[in-house]
């Protein structure tokens, strides 16, 4: 398939995928007018888009978070305040006993911060849930050294687990140690392992390193550097089609661990995909890697959704979430959401990228050092 049959069957597939996506998953909103969902976080991040899903599945939805992030956000829900990494449990017994006392059919924890404040939740509403949902990452695995990792490879090698509301473990590793709290815990649980998470209508305006680089950089246009690279491969999480699954699997009490991202993706079809939303003039220079470090473009901390090493990077196996009804929508329509994001927090469009702000030099590179860079291959090639 070239370029220009791949943008139409993109095309396609986009438009087709706009007609019912709850039909499609085999969700009824009819069925599910009387399940209580709680939503641990719901206000930040991909919280908002797992809320609207379960919302248009027809479901009762609660939040509970502290009140801070995005108030304006769903002030027609019920909101359970309460700050869940207070020691000893402290905020979680001070909910309202309505709420102590309410059965949840599903709850869904999108934070990520501490590990003993998912421990804290379990405890506390033991025999008070049905179904438990954990955001999780692929970050989880012990080593990425092969590719198509697979659910039952080993994990991350665990300190004792924390005694406080501990935060100075890397991520990965308080990931880790929630997981294992979960399965220490209960038997109803579904755990999604995401693999770079694109998010779109919440970002923070002013953090340019939370922002889509390659979406901003071809909506951009003109000369643009692209990375040749052979055997380039993507790979990243959507995050409507993660919320749509979530609820999926709550509907079909779908239990277990799952990757969930998109395929590998050849990087040039991400690419086609790029130019085919943006629709703007632009001059793509495929410039070889071996060039791009030696002018300081590293690979991933540098240029984004491209890092050979270790081997399994953007492999990871996720054909049993795939099996268990995960839908990915088109790739277009990722980042057709992500540019719109971006439009409405930069109006301007004046983000800036690898350059300083705020006396910290944000990620990637300048679109003064990317033009330095394509003259340089240019008259190399002469």
């Amino acid at each position: 398939m070239d370029k220009r049959d791949f943008i139409k069957t993109v095309g396609a597939a986009s438009a087709l995928a706009f007609i019912n996506p709850l039909e499609a998953l085999g969700i009824n909103p009819l069925n599910n007018s009387n399940k209580n969902v709680l939503i641990l976080g719901g206000r930040g991040f991909m919280g908002p888009i797992v809320v609207e899903a379960f919302l248009a599945a027809g479901y009762k939805v609660t939040l509970l978070n502290r009140g801070k992030t995005n108030p304006h956000l769903f002030k027609n829900l019920p909101l359970i305040r309460c700050d869940r990494e207070k020691e000893n449990q402290q905020g979680l017994k001070a909910i309202d006993k309505k709420y102590q006392d309410t059965y949840w059919d599903i709850v869904v924890d999108t934070w990520q911060k501490s590990p003993k404040a998912v421990a804290d939740f379990l405890d506390v509403f033991k025999g008070r849930f049905g179904h438990y949902h954990y955001i999780s990452t692929v970050s989880v695995y012990d080593k990425w050294d092969k590719k198509f990792i697979v659910e039952s490879e080993p994990l991350n090698p665990l300190p004792k687990f924390p005694k406080t509301i501990e935060k100075h473990y890397r991520y990965a590793i308080r990931k880790t140690l929630a997981e294992e709290a979960i399965r220490e815990r209960t038997n109803n649980f579904t755990v999604y392992r995401s693999h770079g998470m694109r998010s779109y209508r919440v970002g923070r305006p002013g953090n340019p390193d939370s922002e889509p680089f390659w979406p901003i950089r071809f909506y951009r246009g003109g000369d643009i550097l692209v990375p040749k690279v052979e055997n380039h491969h993507m790979q990243v999480t959507d995050i409507q089609s993660l919320a749509n699954f979530v609820v999926h699997c709550s509907g079909q009490k779908t239990y277990g661990a799952f990757n969930v991202a998109y395929a590998p993706t050849p990087f040039q079809d991400y690419v086609a995909s790029l130019a085919y939303v943006t629709q703007t003039p632009k001059t793509l220079h495929w410039i070889e890697g071996g060039f791009l470090e030696k002018e300081g473009l590293t690979p991933y901390k540098m240029v984004p959704l491209w890092k050979p090493k270790p081997a399994g990077s953007y492999y990871f196996n996720v054909q049993k979430a795939i099996s268990a009804g995960l839908v990915n929508r088109p790739m277009v329509e990722m980042i057709t959401d992500q540019l719109n994001g971006y439009k409405s927090r930069y109006p301007k469009n004046d983000i800036v990228f690898g350059e300083m702000v705020n006396g910290k030099r944000t990620k990637y590179y300048s679109a003064k050092k990317e033009q330095e860079v394509i003259k340089k291959w240019l008259k190399q090639k002469r």
